[in-house]
């Protein structure tokens, strides 16, 4: 059996996010002192997306409580005063 060459069309390539051994591919932007902000990964990307839909989720749920609950509308009421 002959080994495969390095340049075969048979070997897949991945495209979209993910990191690469250049470097600069990955970065988005280039900050004095040489900081740099790269692409998050994407179990960073799954976590920060779950925590604003759960954060959002939680807003309308909350906005609906106080319009249709007279006690909580009255609790957010005199929270704020004290």
């Amino acid at each position: 059996m002959e080994p495969k060459k390095k340049n075969s069309p048979s070997r897949k390539i991945k495209k979209g996010y993910t990191s690469s051994s250049s470097g600069d591919q990955d970065v988005l932007l280039k900050l004095p002192a040489g900081l740099k902000y790269k692409v998050p990964g994407k179990r960073q990307r799954i976590i920060i997306g779950s925590i604003v839909i759960g954060l959002n989720v939680l807003l309308i749920v909350a906005v609906a409580v106080y319009f249709y609950s007279p006690a909580f509308q009255d609790f957010i009421y005199n929270f704020a005063r004290k």
